[in-house]
């Protein structure tokens, strides 16, 4: 049977020991659209996103991913997940290698030689060919978003999911970013992207969730927010564009 939902999230709370960072946050997103979740810092995203790609265990209430249950659907396929930007940027690793990971899935796991010419293909589909043996740390903040892109989407996923992703970028490579976006969408995978950015929400989004501990707002489609919503997420006033909300 075919599953209306590529990603089903029911009751979810997830904690750090005693901490409740997110607490019964329900929501059912589509296949082949792009979402963006947005809240104020130490709201609870990138617990969620983590949470769903099986990072974090300690949660009650259930995931589903195409039907299956979040630990069923990981045995069988790995999720593309791009961490926020972290000291990665002065670890001595190559290029080619940060890409590989995106293909281990166990101790066992052994590199062969269509794994290299899968991650030289995805490398240059991301206009990084030639900076396969080039260290991690000696790149541009944009190129090093660029292969981390590529470990996340080597393994060919059906869902992408980015925190903040566009973090101390400058606008050049932001605008190629957005660019990407387009083309994984075009090409039907889901993309989930966390963000500050309420302008790449207004105009590149198909839905948005607004979480703040709990799942504030979840909109399905984009028209007119009232500017005294963001104020009450962020503390501040914010102009974006959204519309179909609810409670």
């Amino acid at each position: 049977m075919k599953c209306e939902y590529c990603l089903e999230v029911r009751g979810l709370t997830a904690r750090y020991g005693e901490i409740v960072a997110i607490k019964d946050v329900s929501f059912f997103l589509e296949k082949g659209k792009f979402y963006t979740i947005v809240g104020p810092n130490g709201g609870g995203k990138s617990t969620l996103v983590k949470t769903i790609v099986g990072i974090i265990d300690d949660y009650e209430g259930e995931i589903k991913i195409f039907g299956k249950s979040r630990d069923e659907y990981i045995r069988e396929r790995l999720i593309g997940y791009v961490p926020q930007m972290s000291g990665m940027r002065k670890f001595p690793i190559k290029v080619i290698d940060v890409v590989l990971m995106g293909l281990f899935r166990d101790k066992g796991f052994r590199f062969k030689p269509k794994h290299y010419s899968k991650a030289m293909r995805t490398l240059e589909s991301l206009g990084l060919d030639g900076f396969e043996s080039r260290l991690i740390h000696e790149l541009s903040g944009g190129q090093r978003q660029r292969v981390m892109i590529a470990r996340a989407i080597v393994s060919d996923p059906e869902i992408l999911i980015m925190d903040e992703p566009t973090v101390g970028l400058d606008s050049e490579s932001q605008a190629k970013f957005y660019s990407l976006v387009r083309e994984f969408k075009e090409s039907g995978m889901t993309v989930i992207v966390v963000t500050h950015d309420v302008g790449f929400v207004s105009e590149y989004s198909d839905g948005i969730l607004c979480i703040n501990k709990k799942l504030v707002v979840h909109a399905t489609d984009v028209s007119e927010l009232p500017e005294r919503f963001f104020t009450k997420l962020y503390g501040y006033g914010v102009k974006t564009v959204l519309h179909h909300h609810k409670e």
